[in-house]
């Protein structure tokens, strides 16, 4: 127990904000509290040690309920039933990095049966068959899910003998939902962190440290919080660790196998019971391509990397994604704004301008692609937004409306963009036009960061890739960059779109190069393989 002084030290350290990385690594290691604990980094490189290394951070017992949760956790793991004294000081993850005997786990339920599904989640990682069944829980998707992955087939065959099965574990949020009167139904559906991927180590990097200007905490670097955010956060550590490392990606074969039933999930219909798979790829296709039934089923709470992406992409290509879109939550920030702006356009295409408002930052740009709305909607979208001319301009041009166009380029100073897509028309008069307008009035230069616009609607058609990669799971979705294809962002999915096509035999085999092999008919496919 600490004393007085020692708790008012640990107190004064939560408060304190400094990044050391030899404190992390200690931290880590399980050799010394950080001095200082103010960062969420040192937070959860103290947690990951406390975790690793029974007996260390003792002393924190209390001090933050995070630091609380992990001391038990580490108690049960390490075979001594902890006292817990509220829903607050529950450890959610009791089975990683080591199990409990099943004693233990025995004795952890009877003293705190609320804790019946944690007990049974770690059955499903140890195998212990008998106690699962003293437990008398409902059949919960997650344990199944936990049980199928680490092999234990007697608890995952018990549960899926049962005709409904129910969601009452929540990785997402590390909550247990045991006590509602109407459990949800739920299905297999890869949203369980199972115990394999908790093996998976993220390098700590150098993290922000917030400079007090005039009493106000401000960040003045750029290195972030020396962490990524990951989906899942069971062990609430974000499975920081010294070093990167990755076992399923290094285990012999693993990435073959998993892109192959990749391929098969990605061109047949989803079973009802999803199987073991990371589903991201499926998450960022569905976006893609629009599925509104794939999209709604595998979509996290929280966007991953690529997605935002996608949506827009499959917004601008699938109106019914974009009615559907316009009906939910948007996420926070750019994700949102661009969202947004996608809906808006499609709608603007498909002539119903009830998204438009007269703030011009907040309209999209590209409203004439992938299909061109009709001359009055386009004039009507004039008056209701009069920032949009720039854009209304190059539609009129795509369009060849020409009548429209003189109309409203007689009030405005063009800019380059709309003189580029005059000069790419095959009508001469778009280009005839503008240059009369701007040897009267000027051109308005684009500032560095709309460059993008510049493109050409020539150049709006979708590349495929001749890249073959060794396995599905490398082929995602490229979102890298800004271009004028869906309003400025970047989504394009060939590299996907061709795996998905390959024979089984122009395939890279487990044992051949790590890829990726261009697809052009001279080195790839193998001569003996080719068409």
């Amino acid at each position: 127990m600490a004393s007085t002084d020692q708790v008012q030290d640990l107190r004064r350290r939560l408060k304190t904000k400094q990044y050391d990385p030899d404190d992390c690594i200690a931290a880590i290691k399980g050799q010394r509290i950080p001095s200082a604990l103010g960062l969420p980094l040192l937070r959860l490189c103290t947690i990951r040690g406390i975790r690793f290394n029974d007996g260390f951070a003792k002393d924190l017992r209390g001090i933050l309920p995070s630091f609380t949760r992990a001391l038990n956790a580490r108690d049960i793991m390490s075979n001594r039933v902890p006292v817990i004294a509220s829903d607050e000081e529950t450890p959610y993850c009791i089975w990683h990095p080591e199990v409990a005997s099943e004693s233990t786990y025995r004795q952890l339920v009877t003293a705190y049966p609320q804790m019946s599904y944690q007990v049974g989640r770690a059955c499903a990682v140890a195998g212990y068959s008998d106690l699962y069944k003293e437990l008398d829980i409902v059949p919960e998707v997650h344990i199944a899910e936990e049980a199928r992955e680490c092999g234990n087939l007697a608890i995952f065959d018990r549960i899926m003998a049962q005709p409904t099965r129910y969601e009452v574990m929540n990785d997402y949020t590390r909550t247990i939902n045991a006590s509602s009167a109407n459990l949800p139904v739920a299905h297999l559906n890869g949203d369980t962190a199972v115990e394999s991927s908790l093996n998976v180590r993220q390098e700590f990097s150098s993290a922000d440290v917030p400079e007090i200007i005039d009493g106000v905490e401000c960040i003045t670097s750029l290195d972030g919080p020396g962490y990524r955010e990951n989906i899942f956060d069971i062990t609430e550590d974000m499975n920081i660790d010294i070093v990167n490392r990755y076992p399923l990606a290094e285990a012999e074969g693993h990435d073959v196998r998993h892109g192959e039933l990749l391929v098969r999930l990605l061109t047949e219909p989803l079973p009802t019971e999803l199987p073991t798979v990371d589903k991201d790829l499926l998450l960022l296709m569905a976006a893609y391509y629009g599925d509104i039934d794939r999209y709604a089923r595998l979509r996290r709470p929280s966007m991953i990397t690529g997605e935002y992406e996608c949506c827009v992409r499959g917004v601008y290509h699938n109106t019914m994604f974009a009615v559907w879109w316009s009906k939910q939550a948007r996420p926070k920030g750019r994700a949102g704004w661009k969202l947004s702006q996608a809906i808006c356009a499609r709608f603007i295409m498909n002539n119903v301008l009830s998204k438009v408002t007269d703030e011009a930052f907040d309209m999209p740009y590209l409203i004439w692609y992938p299909a061109i709305a009709s001359e009055s909607t386009y004039r009507k979208l004039a008056e209701m937004s009069p920032g949009m001319l720039p854009q209304i301009l190059r539609a009129c041009i795509v369009a060849n409306y020409a009548e429209l166009f003189d109309s409203l380029a007689a009030t405005t100073v063009p800019d380059e963009a709309v003189v580029k897509e005059a000069e790419k028309s095959t009508n001469p008069h778009f280009h005839s036009v503008l240059a009369n307008r701007v040897e009267e009035v000027g051109q308005t230069e684009l500032g560095p960061f709309e460059r993008w616009k510049l493109e050409t609607s020539d150049r709006l058609f979708e590349w495929s890739s001749k890249w073959i990669w060794k396995t599905m799971a490398k082929a995602n979705p490229q979102t890298y960059g800004d271009e004028l294809q869906y309003n400025g962002t970047v989504c394009a999915a060939g590299d996907v779109e061709l795996m998905a096509c390959l024979p089984d035999e122009w395939r890279i085999s487990e044992g051949g190069e790590t890829g990726p092999e261009p697809l052009d008919y001279v080195n790839w496919p193998p001569e003996g393989k080719r068409p």
